[in-house]
């Protein structure tokens, strides 16, 4: 079998130069264009000989050749660097580098360097030289490092901006849209309740579902409003007594029409562990949001199981379903704003806010817990026989606040 060679250069017209005489060489070329992803590729598949350019477009080809040299049996390996100019062959040796040819690659020169690191000969810089040399690429390094971080404090520096302003525009969108719900909602209840004159049954029909229609938009904004508070800082917590048990009972009221219209079973498990110490609003938000994303993606006629535990200072909601599931490398995107698991996009049911099971998370960290999820559920639930092979979300928060300081 011919040796492996990696290629790591991001320059179409030196890998075009640098190929032809390593594959008439008999090597076998695998080709990659920058230096973090090279150095992945040596680690996963380790080559017979690596060849890379000194410029490349993240970590420069010296830094290449210094990190894999660390690494066990790597040291063997012969490492050809190509530079820009020869006043880079002793930083190239001091860092790792076996062989160095200069710009611009003529074959035959290329081809006499390849051969005599095949055949085991290697460049090494005198005591004083390699010293220079390591001097020189220390401070290329720390300069390097110094500017990386530059670069990222400015990004860091520019995404919390955004981010900020982000949050402002959602607070003042949801403040605009829950504007005209309130009198729609309102004038919809004076209907409902026939204050304003009876209603024939095919009136009462269209009234019930413009109700729930604006109770759905209502929810989508508040979800919005309180997202956007949590991530400003701004959305301080009212703690009192809150019956766990009968908040999940009240949640899985809220959501009797949607269950009924997809023919769920939705069982409630209490605990009996009596009160905790939460903000009820907000604690009630995040469950209804775990309950109705698991009520939005079960298969019809499937079930829904809510349970409440309460264990020591700890009160748990988990939440199981019978959904499609979510795969292993979106379970910790889910809880990302406007995030869509890609097997919940499937069929028929179209995505939400993509604000739910976020806010759920802030809520949960807000009270000084937690927002998990497994899928499938690596455990049942003791308390029903159903099997549940979609999503367990579980709601984790201390039974009273964290002492304030």
């Amino acid at each position: 079998m011919p040796h492996r060679v990696l290629l790591i250069e991001n320059d179409s017209a030196l890998r075009a130069a640098v190929r032809p005489v390593l594959e008439a060489e008999g090597l076998s070329v695998d080709e990659v264009d920058s230096g973090l992803a090279g150095i992945r590729r040596a680690l996963a598949s380790p080559p017979d000989l690596v060849v890379a350019g000194v410029r490349l477009p993240d970590i420069d080809g010296c830094e290449v050749a210094t990190r894999l040299k660390a690494e066990k049996g790597f040291a063997q390996v012969p490492f050809l660097v190509v530079g820009d100019s020869s006043a880079q062959h002793d930083l190239a040796l001091a860092a790792g580098c076996d062989a160095f040819v200069v710009r611009p690659v003529e074959p035959e020169r290329f081809r006499a360097e390849l051969r005599a690191i095949l055949a085991g000969e290697r460049e090494r810089l005198p005591e004083a030289g390699e010293r220079a040399g390591l001097k020189a690429h220390s401070a290329a390094m720390a300069e390097r490092l110094e500017r990386t971080l530059a670069e990222v404090q400015v990004a860091e520096s520019r995404l919390a901006e955004r981010n900020r302003l982000g949050g402002i525009f959602m607070k003042n969108l949801a403040h605009e849209l829950s504007g005209p719900l309130t009198p729609v909602a309102g004038y919809l209840s004076i209907m409902a309740s026939e204050k304003a004159g009876p209603l024939t049954p095919q009136q009462r029909k269209i009234v019930e579902s413009l109700q729930g229609s604006v109770a759905r938009m209502s929810r989508t904004v508040e979800n919005l409003s309180d997202f956007a508070s949590l991530a400003l800082g701004q959305a301080p917590l009212f703690p009192s007594e809150v019956d766990p048990d009968a908040l999940a009972g009240e949640v899985v009221a809220d959501l009797r029409l949607a269950a009924k219209d997809a023919r769920l079973n939705v069982k409630v498990v209490r605990s009996g562990g009596g009160k905790a110490v939460a903000d009820p609003r907000k604690l009630k938000q995040a469950l209804f949001n775990l309950v109705q994303n698991a009520v939005k993606f079960s298969p019809h006629g499937g079930e829904v199981l809510v349970e409440v535990e309460r264990d020591g200072d700890q009160v748990r909601f988990l939440v199981y379903d019978q959904g499609p599931g979510i795969p292993a490398a979106d379970q910790q995107n889910v809880f990302e704003p406007f995030f869509h698991a890609k097997a919940r996009q499937e069929g028929s049911r179209q995505p939400g806010s993509g604000l739910g099971l976020p806010v759920a998370r802030r809520v949960a960290e807000a009270h000084g817990g937690r927002v998990l999820v497994e899928s499938p559920p690596r455990t049942q639930s003791d308390a029903s026989r159903r099997h549940y092979t979609g999503s367990k979300f579980v709601l984790e928060i201390p039974a009273a606040p964290p002492a304030a300081g």
